[in-house]
């Protein structure tokens, strides 16, 4: 038994259905048949040396391609909530964002979005077999994918389509010249469209009637029946496509070590020596960092009091200081004043990092704010981040010019 096989566990998306699983290997072909019965121990038996993937309703996932920045690959799944803020009908706050692997050609990045409770819902199904999965993928982005077709499965009373130029869908089956127009969109036409079909031999005479009549009015259409069940065609699509991992973020596989660790004896002891070296230069830097943070509380209170003469700082200078300044250049909304609006100006150029800050102009209780971004898009992401803040934030002004996009973005704090 191979460390990357892989056991494939399809969760059903009724509550009075069981889940199937199948073992697979890494190249996507059965190494058992798909089975639902747990009186012998199984799938937890399978389980044994394998990575255990969960395979999920594609209804309840939702797949986009937001175009996020590059240049921050790591913050990608931080960056997505505000770049699909206004595509999504609930509150992000509720969603669950798994971001994928950037096209190297398209630059997009795959964002799959889920309801974080049904993430939960899904775990505990698998600790209830006796599971602890390494991935979590839609069923929708298993489906086949064939080079310049459109492909359609149906499965479980609904069709799974995806081409190479879209995202896949899941719709209902009672139309599917409906559901394929909507995947094409209004600029392709049925009759340049190779149309691959994909369904078991019990669910083929049901769809048989609604396949034949767009034979007719495509450009090829390829039947392909498959037996013993859906789970050999996401194992090859496991095997040979780049689904979304939904397990990211608070739901990423914890790994566990067992007893291996005694063969790292050697090593940890080395590693406790470093340990103990980097404390006691830690210790002698945060002796340092008191001497110079005394000398400058020093510096501030001597400045402050050449700014108000007479008057004592206390035993906090800088603060003392910050409070007198704010209350000077302050807005009637402590939300106004200076130092909160630089403060949500580094959180946005934090989460927007692509964007470059060419000026500020600052009065009480405003910003006025001139960058330079890729496009339009990264400006009005940067606009959001601000909002997302709870700071009011429009984009006044856009110009491209030289490839850059130069725009200006007026914030202003809550009630002012």
């Amino acid at each position: 038994m191979a460390m990357n096989d892989w056991l494939l566990v399809r969760l059903p998306s009724g509550a009075d259905e069981a889940p199937t699983w199948a073992a697979a290997d890494a190249a996507g072909a059965l190494l058992s048949l798909p089975a639902s019965d747990t009186t012998e121990g199984s799938p937890a038996v399978l389980a044994a040396g394998r990575r255990v993937a969960l395979l999920v309703p594609a209804a309840d996932v939702t797949l986009f391609a937001p175009p996020l920045p590059t240049g921050n690959e790591a913050r990608l799944q931080q960056l997505a909530p505000f770049a699909l803020e206004e595509q999504v009908s609930q509150d992000v706050e509720l969603l669950h964002f798994a971001v994928g692997m950037r096209d190297g050609q398209s630059g997009q990045v795959p964002v799959a979005v889920v309801d974080r409770e049904r993430m939960r819902k899904w775990l505990a199904q698998a600790a209830d077999l006796g599971l602890e999965p390494r991935a979590m993928y839609a069923e929708s982005d298993l489906a086949p994918l064939l080079p310049g077709h459109v492909t359609l499965l149906f499965t479980d009373g609904q069709l799974l389509l995806r081409d190479d130029r879209n995202h896949p869908m899941a719709l209902p089956a009672d139309d599917p010249e409906l559901a394929l127009t909507a995947v094409l969109g209004a600029e392709r036409q049925l009759a340049d469209t190779h149309l691959a079909v994909y369904a078991s031999p019990e669910d083929w005479p049901g769809l048989e009637a609604g396949m034949e009549a767009l034979r007719e009015r495509v450009a090829s259409l390829k039947v392909q029946l498959f037996a013993g069940g859906v789970l050999g065609l996401y194992a090859q699509g496991l095997a040979s496509a780049a689904p979304v991992n939904l397990m990211q973020g608070e739901f990423k596989a914890q790994t566990k070590s067992g007893n291996a660790w005694l063969r790292w004896r050697t090593a940890a002891a080395l590693l406790a020596g470093l340990l103990i070296l980097h404390a006691a230069g830690t210790f002698w830097e945060l002796r340092q960092l008191r001497q110079a943070a005394a000398e400058l509380d020093e510096s501030i209170a001597r400045v402050y009091g050449t700014i108000f003469p007479g008057q004592q700082p206390g035993p906090a200078p800088r603060l003392a200081l910050e409070a007198r300044l704010q209350q000077v250049a302050g807005a009637d909304s402590p939300r106004g004043e200076l130092m909160p609006l630089l403060a949500a100006l580094a959180a946005a150029r934090a989460n927007v990092p692509v964007a470059a800050l060419d000026s500020l102009s600052y009065k009480p209780g405003s910003l006025q704010l001139k960058l330079s971004a890729p496009d339009a898009t990264t400006l009005e992401q940067f606009s959001q981040a601000l909002r997302a803040g709870g700071y009011g934030a429009q984009v006044a002004s856009g110009n491209a010019r030289e490839g850059v996009f130069e725009g200006q973005i007026d914030v202003t704090a809550a009630g002012s």
